[in-house]
């Protein structure tokens, strides 16, 4: 394994990690997070949060093989741009305050996702 390799192993580490402690913090926290499904008005709410909850948990293991690394890439980002589309839609809250704590959240992702493509790309 070359410093290549390696920094690229440790790259999809850290990021996997990051999902696997926000699966937990999810699941630890999931009566918030329906509730939240109520607030914007989408229905289904139990359902969504388990298959989120399965694409980040299954997209983490996954990002962290080689040989599937690029679809374990791709289960993250729809994960990421779906809960961001619903929730992190920071021109919709009144509150400065909460639109500037929901404007981080949005960008941060962004730059989660320009990671998680980065990486990625040496799977192709």
């Amino acid at each position: 394994m070359d410093i290549s390799e390696l920094l690229n192993f440790v790259g999809r580490v850290l990021v996997a990690a990051y999902f696997l402690w926000a699966v937990w913090f999810n699941f630890a926290n999931r009566g918030f997070h329906l509730s939240e499904f109520e607030r914007i008005g989408v229905g289904g709410g139990k359902i969504l949060f388990l298959v989120g909850q399965v694409f980040a948990l299954g997209g983490s293991v996954m990002f962290l093989i080689d040989a599937v690394a690029l679809y374990g890439a791709a289960l993250l980002i729809i994960f990421t741009l779906v809960a961001d589309m619903l929730f992190h839609r920071f021109w919709t809250y009144p509150d400065p305050e909460q639109s500037t704590i929901h404007k981080f959240f949005l960008f941060e992702h962004v730059a989660l996702i320009g990671g998680i493509l980065g990486l990625a790309s040496v799977h192709l």
